[in-house]
């Protein structure tokens, strides 16, 4: 009976083997900020993960993140919800969400909505990374906090 079940499980192994290294291989590297900037629709509302550096703040939080193939606005939300302060220069890997920047019928190209910010000394938790329901900050600085 105990070779029985060591020769089937042998067997299995041999045959699924194959087929859990082609799934390892398949898995898709992450996208550069060049793909995503060449076919924005590709893109919008998937959650990605993007290494580069941290360039100049475009506004009080937010930032272009730059991989070396382009640059990108990164946006942690409010700054009187979670103020970042990452100097300009600083090595980061931002995970978020492609988003549109601007009104319907205006678009003015994709941003970066981040929900976690790694630095090489500490790790920035912004919001939960399956972007489901609304932003931590919803309803202002004045909402019901409960």
């Amino acid at each position: 009976m105990l070779r029985t079940v060591f020769f089937i499980g042998v067997t299995l192994a041999v045959f699924l083997a194959p087929g859990l290294t082609s799934n390892v291989q398949a898995q898709q590297q992450p996208p550069a900020i060049a793909d995503i900037q060449a076919d924005p629709n590709r893109y919008i509302d998937r959650i990605v993960t993007i290494s580069g550096t941290v360039g100049q703040y475009v506004d009080r939080n937010e930032f272009l993140l730059s991989d070396g193939t382009g640059q990108i606005i990164t946006d942690p939300g409010p700054p009187w919800f979670q103020q970042i302060n990452i100097p300009a220069g600083t090595p980061v890997t931002v995970i978020g969400q492609i988003d549109w920047m601007g009104p319907r019928g205006q678009r003015t190209g994709v941003d970066l909505d981040a929900c976690r910010i790694e630095t090489p000394t500490e790790t920035i938790t912004i919001r939960d990374c399956s972007f489901s329901g609304p932003p931590p900050w919803a309803g202002g600085p004045n909402r019901n906090r409960r």
